[in-house]
């Protein structure tokens, strides 16, 4: 017999003998990982060691790995790496002249999270020695990223800012089975208390999936940030699900 389906089989007759027993067992919570997808244009050491930024919570894909044939529909981050003065200028200007460039564009237009290594922005190295108009000229594109909702973020820190507001999953107490009524209810889903509630966010960078969270707690209002960053995608979501934005 299949050791899958032999699994499966002892599975379901345990869970069968709980429910007739009227146990319920201490299960560990589930955190479903997050998908990170990591552009670079060159493999070497450093950039191609993805396992410096995935964890138990994030799990990390490489796109130049695969040939840059990645769906970004499929990550929930995007972590963009040698952004040389060259390709800032084609991103905020809307050249995409590459799979490379394509992929970070596409990310961005469509409301993701997109996570800039700082140490990987060309012009940044040249603060202390550029001529300031030349500076100034060549860091307008980079702002123009910035203001689209793209985060600058640290090497050190961006294994962190990949799971970040995500819960570490804790052990299952070793307490005794508790035994209950097989007539109870099951508890209600968390939701808002009411529909004047009002869900606060202090993120400045607002996306389509703060907006979904909200929804699926049945916030009908959303308080943003001073000086917040919405994508296009954040805001007809809102319209759509009828989420007031304050």
């Amino acid at each position: 017999m299949d050791m899958d389906l032999l699994i499966e089989l002892a599975v379901r007759a345990v869970k069968a003998y709980l429910e007739k027993e009227g146990v319920v067992a201490a299960v560990a919570p589930v955190v479903e990982p997050r998908k990170a997808l990591v552009l670079t244009e060159e493999h070497c050491g450093e950039n191609c060691s993805i396992e410096a930024y995935g964890s138990e919570l994030c799990k990390v894909d490489c796109a130049l790995a695969q040939n840059y044939e990645v769906n970004v529909n499929d990550y929930d981050v995007v972590v963009v790496r040698d952004m040389t003065n060259s390709n800032l200028f084609k991103i905020a200007n809307g050249c995409t002249d590459n799979k490379f460039l394509a992929l970070a564009a596409e990310a961005i237009l469509k409301g993701k999270r997109v996570v800039m290594v700082k140490e990987c922005v060309e012009i940044l190295k040249y603060a202390e020695t550029a001529p300031k108009a030349l500076y100034n000229n060549i860091y307008k594109n980079l702002q123009i990223l910035l203001d689209s909702g793209v985060e600058l973020v640290e090497e050190e820190n961006v294994k962190s800012a990949l799971t970040e507001g995500m819960d570490v999953p804790a052990e299952a107490p070793k307490a005794e089975p508790v035994k209950v009524e097989k007539e109870e209810a099951p508890a209600p889903a968390v939701k808002a208390e009411n529909e004047d509630s009002v869900l606060v966010l202090t993120k400045r960078v607002v996306t389509e999936r703060d907006i979904k969270e909200a929804a699926a707690k049945h916030y009908k209002k959303v308080q943003l940030p001073e000086k917040p960053v919405i994508t296009y995608l954040a805001k007809d979501t809102a319209f759509e699900l009828g989420i007031e934005l304050l």
